[in-house]
């Protein structure tokens, strides 16, 4: 079982135009469409499942399978990607047409994407005999029979059909409910016995024959930097520059053996002397060098050759590339049975821990709304006006009556005073 995308707008394929011409092109629906997920699923027999359409969309209309493939189902995702309510739909549709059982299980090929695995559909999977098995990370490529000889196919078959759409149909544009009726028509070329056969066979998985040697020895290999042969694996040859005899010098003595007849080429120079390398004795001892310096330029422009071999790493080590930043910490997953009873219990920790912290953000979440409604609740209570008389008004301190006092008679002698002396002025005493 795999997924594959399909688009509304199609790659277009073999373009007839004349001779010479340098701009082809060709029509297409549009500069940006909508992915349609289609989940399918095969055995090693050549039989294959009806389809599941995901349309990006939030409510399901049975309009978008018209001219689906027969017994084909449809299920709607804001994105239109495949999650978990999605997977359990799809293994129920998949029960339903293999009638597995607990007597009659079926094996379940996967990988190992998060919407697969959930207690939902191990839990359903687990009671209608449907064994789960995930492929290896990074493995798909090569394990997938649908990613071998299947989905390549059903691409380019679904992009042909689009374009005779579109040339049945000028003007307009490729949408989703037009989707399933182009799917059809490349589903019935694609999913073929001899595809899904093939498929089974290259990935080695199949029980038509199995093959647990499919993948040589060279496929387990690391990387490297460069493919090319090292040339000290190969026998060194010597090379005599036209119009110029061969010397009679050794060119390389090693420990143990006799001196080499061979002659070295003679290099052009000023003093035209043959310039001898010393071969490497030793894995100890540096490595070969040259005895002349003045015909080094000689060496590197390719003109002669010599007995030793001085490798490009010695001289210049190839780089090695520095450990990657770790931006998020990815959980480290591998290939598993997920309906066997120690994944489930796993599964089920794994969900009873998400359900806890769940409940307490949610927990959480409700005490700060009721704080921002009282809070609220005490902003906007209207305040009542207290009517109140001159006797029930508190009365202030001793102290502060006597200051009170004080500050009145002060303030009474100074108005006398200024009154007294305003008549005094006036009368012009």
């Amino acid at each position: 079982m795999d997924e594959t995308g399909v688009t509304t707008v199609q790659t277009p394929k073999q373009v007839v135009t004349e001779k010479g011409k340098k701009q082809v092109g060709s029509v297409t629906s549009a500069e940006r469409g909508e992915l349609v997920t289609v989940a399918c699923a095969v055995n090693a027999t050549g039989n294959a499942v009806p389809p599941m359409f995901i349309f990006p969309r939030v409510r399901f209309k049975d309009s978008l399978l018209n001219g689906s493939p027969a017994g084909s189902i449809g299920h709607c995702t804001k994105s239109g990607w495949m999650n978990e309510d999605a997977f359990l739909i799809f293994l129920k549709h998949f029960i339903r047409h293999t009638n597995c059982s607990t007597d009659h299980p079926v094996l379940l090929i996967l990988d190992n994407h998060e919407s697969h695995i959930s207690l939902k559909s191990v839990t359903i999977a687990k009671e209608n005999g449907v064994i789960m098995l995930t492929l290896p990370p990074h493995t798909s490529h090569r394990l997938q029979p649908l990613d071998k000889t299947v989905y390549g196919p059903l691409k380019t078959y679904y992009n042909r059909a689009m374009d005779g759409w579109m040339r049945s149909h000028p003007g307009r544009t490729v949408s989703i409910y037009e989707v399933s009726e182009l799917v059809k028509q490349a589903f019935l070329s694609a999913m073929s016995p001899t595809n899904i056969t093939s498929g089974f066979r290259a990935t080695g998985i199949g029980l038509y024959p199995f093959n647990r040697d499919i993948f040589p020895e060279e496929d387990y290999a690391p990387s490297m930097v460069t493919d090319r042969a090292n040339p000290e694996d190969e026998p060194s040859a010597t090379a005599d520059l036209p119009g110029e005899e061969p010397s009679t010098s050794a060119a390389a003595h090693l420990p143990g053996e006799e001196p080499s007849t061979s002659a070295a080429a003679h290099l052009p120079g000023p003093s035209h002397e043959p310039t001898h390398v010393t071969a490497d004795p030793d894995p100890g001892e540096p490595p070969a060098t040259l005895t002349n310096p003045e015909h080094l330029s000689s060496d590197k422009s390719g003109s002669s050759a010599h007995l030793g071999y001085v490798s490009p790493e010695v001289i210049l080590p190839l780089p090695k590339a520095t450990e990657r930043k770790k931006k998020c910490v990815r959980k480290k997953v591998k290939t598993r049975i997920v309906t066997d009873t120690p994944e489930k219990m796993e599964l089920e920790k794994a969900h009873k821990e998400k359900e806890d912290k769940k409940a307490e953000q949610e927990k959480k979440k409700n005490e700060r709304e009721k704080k921002r409604a009282l809070k609220a609740a005490n902003q906007t209570k209207p305040r009542r006006k207290q009517l109140c008389t001159v006797a029930q008004k508190k009365a202030p301190p001793p102290m502060m009556r006597q200051k009170m006092v004080w500050r009145r008679h002060t303030a009474e002698k100074r108005n006398g005073l200024r009154r007294r002396k305003g008549v005094e002025i006036r009368r012009g005493l």
